[in-house]
């Protein structure tokens, strides 16, 4: 009997459902051959300072920086449901008919780790599988069940997935408390946001400090549109146009030529959430759960990949999808296509492109986000194994006036090809004239001002973050591109970004306004100290970082040597004791007292507990709300958000427990003359 650990119920339930295990358990489901259980994501993390031996009050001034512990430990979230979720697959793992457990986490780095630490956490010394799904159709679960491999053969994921975990707490938790310590305010800075922040402060500053300044060019409307490229003051403006409105516009030239055009690459993540935003608004952060969503459900490929070809070895299986998109949707017009373009092992680090998979939904059932982005995808896949050419006619036409030549430009569509699918925009401009027409012109100056640079949008992170570098060292051509992004100049991953640009918004640093980001001010206020006390993590650093994870995972770092050059950057850092002003700002108003109606505000205590307290405690108000407290047997913890909510008049907010949301209001209770402030059913 085989123990399958998955990384999530909802992928649990594929394996279970495509291997026919039926019999549902607490906790997990069985059958005759395979016991298939799961963990909720992340079950263990990292402890917290204050949670190692010797540590456990102390005070974030007290800290010597940097703190390394000698050895990294682990700890089970404080979730009642996680608990008892761990505890079922430890006592699972007792089991005596058990051959092998096999890891089916994600197919990708913190899937491997997540289930590892489980199996470490639990010292389990058994054999160990790994069930690798690049897709969760019944088929390809099927097939790999019986292809799996050794778990240590995916050792180096494990290896760059502890590190990468290692090295962003030490950066995360040291400089966290540094720059809280210096500043006065806490302030969560790590590896990745840091370089986050600094691009769309740049891009903030730049527009700030922009200045509008006029330009003149030079316009003729007469008979034919004629714009000159040339950016002119109004003088030479002025005296350009006398020159030429002496001389008639004469055509010298016709051009056509035949294109052959491409149509775009297959998806990587980063790509299909780009495209998305910018062509349905859809923001990151939501499609990052539907693309996530199509997947567990079996229609797409493995999502979080950061390129845009397929393997060589996945012919036969494209063949397999082309086939079923023809009998079931009727498209006719497709085929294999063996093509550089679309299959190159070269661009591939371990997952390939995101492509439709042999389940094919009715695409009208889906929900009508689901809808745009399952189409999205089909629509590319589509447009890239179509039989027929798409063919355009390039036309340019070359005018001279005087001395001075215009060039007017059109395109229009010989043959479809890729364009049925993915439709595009040709404009054809060039007017119905012969080589030695001549007609009249009136050349005229027109005013024109510059703009201000846009605001960072969502696509323009995004590239940034996938190769920072790319400006810098002038990439042009795509195999330059994926020789850099395989070699680890990128900041963050494609399943990362989007979770810590939404951490940098929760924490007031950024601000979304439709698909663009706008620096907060506290966010300007970080970057600011950060540059104070000479702390550079910005791109070229944080790249430094990244290349070090793909070295552990190429076996040129071990784990250790990648701490021990945190430790040396953050002792470099610590070593400047460089004094700054500390933050000053008015007290927040988190709501008002429901004992005496006094202000609410948030505060820490020595150490280091969060509350929520009276302006009016030492006038005797006994009200004290607490960030951790205790309902039942669970312990929740009260955001600012939801300390707001449930302080308002007849105020309420969510929490979950033991996996599911309730709805809880304040209960104030006075026994024997002391007040006691709990949480209750709404």
């Amino acid at each position: 009997m085989k123990l399958i650990i998955c990384e999530k119920p909802s992928l649990a339930k594929n394996v279970a459902g495509a291997l026919n295990v039926r019999d549902w358990k607490d906790g997990y489901i069985e059958s005759d051959k395979y016991i298939v259980t799961w963990a909720f994501g992340h079950l263990l993390g990292l402890k917290e300072i204050k949670e190692y031996e010797g540590f456990e009050n102390i005070r974030w001034n007290d800290i010597t920086s940097p703190f390394v512990p000698d050895t990294f430990e682990y700890k089970v979230k404080n979730d009642s449901g996680i608990k008892n979720q761990l505890k079922i697959i430890r006592e699972l793992l007792k089991n005596k008919n058990i051959e092998s457990v096999v890891n089916c986490g994600d197919a990708d780095r913190e899937g491997q780790l997540i289930i590892d630490n489980i199996i470490e956490y639990c010292r389990y010394k058994g054999k160990v599988e790994r069930l690798w799904l690049p897709e969760q159709t019944q088929e390809t679960i099927r097939e790999q069940i019986n292809q799996m491999k050794d778990n240590k053969e995916y050792e180096k994921l494990n290896l760059e997935g502890k590190a990468r975990t290692y090295m962003d707490w030490l950066l995360g938790i040291n400089l966290t408390v540094h720059l809280s310590n210096k500043s006065g305010e806490k302030l969560r800075v790590g590896r990745v946001i840091i370089p986050i922040l600094k691009y769309i402060h740049d891009r903030e500053i730049e527009i700030r400090n922009f200045v509008p300044e006029k330009y003149y060019r030079i316009e003729n409307e007469k008979n034919i549109k004629l714009i000159s490229k040339l950016k002119l003051d109004k003088e030479k403006a002025q005296e350009k146009i006398e020159e030429l409105n002496l001389h008639k516009a004469k055509v010298v030239s016709i051009t056509e030529k035949e294109i052959k055009k491409q149509a775009a690459k297959l998806f990587s993540f980063s790509t299909l959430q780009s495209f998305l935003s910018e062509k349905y608004q859809i923001p990151f952060a939501i499609s990052s759960i539907v693309i996530q969503k199509l997947y567990e459900d079996g229609y797409l490929t493995y999502p979080r990949t950061n390129t845009e070809y397929l393997a060589n070895n996945e012919k036969e299986k494209i063949a397999k999808v082309i086939d079923k998109i023809k009998n079931d949707y009727g498209y006719l017009d497709i085929r294999i296509r063996d093509s550089k373009r679309i299959f190159n092992d070269l661009k591939i680090e371990s997952h390939s492109a995101i492509t439709p998979t042999v389940k094919l939904p009715n695409i009208f059932e889906l929900e009508d986000i689901e809808q745009k982005i399952y189409k999205t995808v089909l629509d590319r896949f589509l447009s890239n194994f179509i039989n027929e050419e798409c063919i355009v006619l390039e036309k340019e036409m070359l005018i001279k006036v005087g001395e001075e030549k215009f060039s007017i430009n059109g395109k229009t569509v010989k043959q479809l090809g890729y364009l049925k699918y993915e439709k595009e925009e040709f404009t054809d401009k060039v007017p119905d004239l012969s080589v030695d027409d001549e007609f009249d012109i009136d050349f005229k100056v027109v005013e024109k001002t510059t703009t201000k640079p846009p605001r960072i949008s969502e696509s323009n992170l995004s590239q940034y973050l996938k190769n920072p570098l790319r400006k810098l060292n002038n990439i042009e051509t795509d195999d330059e591109e994926y020789k850099q992004i395989l070699g680890g100049i990128e900041i963050g991953t494609e399943a990362t970004r989007t979770g810590i640009i939404e951490t940098a918004k929760k924490m007031g640093y950024i601000s979304q306004e439709k698909n663009s980001y706008k620096l907060e001010p506290l966010g300007e206020k970080v970057i600011e100290i950060l540059n104070k006390l000479q702390i550079n993590l910005y791109a070229e650093k944080s790249i430094e970082f990244s290349k070090l994870l793909k070295q552990v995972y190429t076996g040129e770092k071990t784990i250790d040597e990648v701490i021990n050059i945190t430790r040396e950057e953050l002792k470099n850092i610590f070593s400047k004791d460089i004094e700054i002003e500390k933050i000053t700002k008015d007290k927040e108003v988190i709501g008002i007292c429901p004992l005496c109606s006094g202000n609410i505000y948030q505060g820490r205590t020595k150490t280091g507990k969060v509350n929520y307290y009276c302006e009016k405690y030492k006038e005797g108000c006994k009200f004290t709300l607490w960030e951790n407290i205790k309902y039942y047997k669970e312990e929740l913890k009260i955001t600012k958000d939801k300390a707001k909510a449930l302080l308002k008049k007849n105020g309420k907010a969510k929490f979950k427990i033991n996996n599911k949301e309730e709805i809880l209001k304040i209960e104030i209770k006075n026994h024997q003359g002391n007040t006691y402030i709990n949480l209750k059913k709404f």
